[in-house]
């Protein structure tokens, strides 16, 4: 390659912008699994996908994801050249996503349970919301309200956002998966959606299970991204 040819070829690929995929990771509790999901979601499109990859601690309270980000480092792991993880707390959270979609092929959003306006702005800019919850009747109990200001935000989301509830912590060895897999599916009025809350949660087929890998993650760079890898193949196919 000439370097006039060289000097082109660069100057092409430094003025391509992307459009990026933004995931919200979101409910409207604490303590449902979203920092987890919302790290192997971000490493999974960094390191599977090779995507430049924005990680953004939206939790108004804990920001758990960045403080994740910050023991990684401290404790020497290699963070990912192409993920950068970000706090942002703030209402204006979705004029700032639109101001990142051109520098990031993937956004994940880490939405904490403690704002519900931070919630409704992130899934305005969404192209995908997941909504972890545990097989416990106190994390369903949640749903119906996240999913009701998810779909106030979807009015102003101009990007066509799709919404799935996704079963975390689930233990094969009890009965409480496959039972709050039959409540999600087949909600009794007033527990799901819909004009007459009995309509069905979209509940994503890929299960995350309890296992020590992901108990254990806080802190790490986790290479193991198996069920994740899964999920967002299933989800975005």
């Amino acid at each position: 390659m000439s370097e006039n040819t060289r000097t082109k070829t660069l100057a092409a690929a430094a003025a391509s912008t992307w459009d990026a995929f933004v995931i919200v990771v979101g409910m409207l509790k604490g303590g449902t699994g979203k920092t987890t999901s919302a790290w192997f979601i971000a490493l999974y499109y960094a390191v599977v996908l090779g995507l430049p990859t924005l990680l953004l601690d939206a939790d108004a309270t804990s920001q758990s994801a960045y403080d994740w980000f910050k023991v990684a480092q401290a404790t020497g792991f290699e963070i990912p050249a192409n993920l950068v993880v970000e706090r942002y707390p703030f209402d204006d959270i979705a004029e700032y996503i639109r101001t990142k979609r051109a520098e990031f092929g993937a956004i994940v959003v880490d939405a904490g349970g403690g704002s519900a306006r931070i919630f409704h702005e992130a899934v305005t800019e969404a192209n995908l919301l997941l909504v972890p919850v545990a097989p416990t009747k106190i994390e369903r109990r949640k749903l119906v309200a996240t999913f009701d200001e998810a779909e106030r935000a979807a009015a102003r989301n101009e990007h066509g956002v799709t919404a799935h509830v996704v079963m975390v912590k689930a233990d094969d060895r009890t009965s409480l998966p496959s039972r709050a897999k039959e409540q999600l599916l087949e909600p009794v009025e007033g527990e799901g959606i819909g004009p007459d809350r009995d309509e069905a949660f979209p509940l994503a087929e890929t299960t995350i299970h309890s296992w020590v890998h992901y108990m254990e993650a806080f802190g790490e760079i986790p290479t193991e991204l198996s069920e994740y890898a899964n999920l967002m193949k299933e989800l975005t196919a």
